[in-house]
């Protein structure tokens, strides 16, 4: 789980007339996993060292973990989420995270124990003993970005994760699951798309993970995964025999931009298919919305056609009546989007994208049909 990032709220214009969005959550998640026993390990085996106690090992290679955080930061990250750490070591992470202005969800070995196996430690009386002896230093770190929580494998440990989860929210602490059984699970993207064809088209393979976890569902953030692998497994985002060419670094670059334009709007918002005229049956169209808050994606599915045509909608999205919809630009480099007022019963979208892209819209109802 992942390239989390805590966003502002932005101030949005359309059709000349400055908006107020609605009130949102306070964090998507962006992200990068980062593992990082695996690193050490692989660390150790290249300087040809004898085995080292995964849990003193941190110490001795603060280098490579400092410059690990750095990369990471230089690819426009502004999160990272940690897997395979040692309790002990999640201070030290944190201090070097925060060094190069990262944040960094962590693990806690109690709770991963808890959801694995229901067990307790022998001083926890109960489940609520977990939270309560939750150490001050990494909750109240200024790089602390929330738990990383396992998902649980099996209708029990999804349950028991599921409970750890809302009770950590219930106190006030944030967390994150790299499982599916969230009520708006993050959208995990392999970083070997940004390898699986040409570097001209790597922001294309993204973009199109992206766009198609959203219309899954996957509205809880974004985790690019991973950074590195350990050597015979695919590569990660970065690889000692493949490195990233300019190409792949500015895909990643304008994923990320496009996840903080439209992620914290889609935040945990339900997805719903529509259905649509269109000329092109690769062109899909995905209404996300509760209450008054509604959104509409064309999304290009192709990984080879363009699509320029119009998508004609009934005037009536997830039980509401359309007045107008506005453009949501993909880039903060973009100014206002299009508002298009719907006509005779129908909202008629102008659509122009390249293989793998989408248009997100705002929708705005004249009020709650009967």
């Amino acid at each position: 789980m992942t390239v989390a990032v805590l966003l502002d709220a932005l101030s949005l214009f359309s059709g000349g007339c400055a908006y107020t969005p609605a009130a949102r959550p306070a964090r998507y998640w962006i992200a990068a996993r980062y593992d990082v026993e695996p690193r050490l390990s692989r660390t150790i085996s290249v300087q040809h060292s004898r085995a080292l106690d995964l849990t003193c090992g941190l110490s001795g290679n603060n280098g490579v973990i400092s410059n690990d955080f750095k990369a990471i930061a230089g690819l426009g990250f502004s999160s990272v989420v940690l897997n395979h750490v040692e309790d002990g070591d999640r201070r030290t992470l944190l201090e070097l995270a925060d060094e190069v202005g990262l944040k960094a969800a962590i693990p806690d070995r109690r709770f991963d124990r808890f959801v694995v196996t229901g067990g307790l430690p022998p001083q926890c009386r109960d489940e609520n003993d977990l939270f309560r002896e939750a150490p001050d230093g990494i909750v109240h770190h200024s790089a602390f970005h929330g738990y990383v929580v396992e998902g649980g494998r099996g209708s029990a440990a999804r349950e028991r994760s599921r409970k750890l989860r809302a009770q950590l929210v219930r106190n006030g602490t944030s967390c994150i699951s790299l499982g599916d059984n969230d009520d708006a699970p993050m959208a995990v993207i392999d970083a070997r798309v940004v390898r699986e064809g040409p570097p001209g088209t790597a922001l294309e393979r993204l973009l199109a993970k992206y766009h198609a976890a959203l219309c899954a569902g996957q509205t809880g953030g974004v985790i690019v995964d991973r950074f590195m692998r350990l050597p015979g497994d695919p590569p990660g985002l970065t690889s000692p025999d493949e490195p990233l060419l300019p190409a792949h670094s500015s895909a990643i670059a304008a994923l990320i931009q496009r996840a903080r334009c439209w992620g914290l709007r889609l935040t945990a918002l339900p997805a719903s298919p529509l259905i649509s005229a269109t000329d092109s049956s690769w062109l899909t169209v995905t209404a996300f919305g509760r209450g008054s808050r509604r959104y509409v994606l064309v999304f290009n599915t192709s990984e080879e056609r363009f699509a320029r045509e119009e998508v004609r909608l009934p005037a009536l999205i997830l039980n509401q009546a359309v007045l107008r919809a506005v453009e949501v630009p993909p880039s903060t480099d973009l100014g206002a989007g299009r508002v298009i007022h719907a006509q005779r019963g129908q909202l008629i979208l102008s659509i122009e994208l390249r293989p793998g892209d989408a248009a997100l819209f705002e929708v705005f109802s004249t009020g709650t049909a009967r």
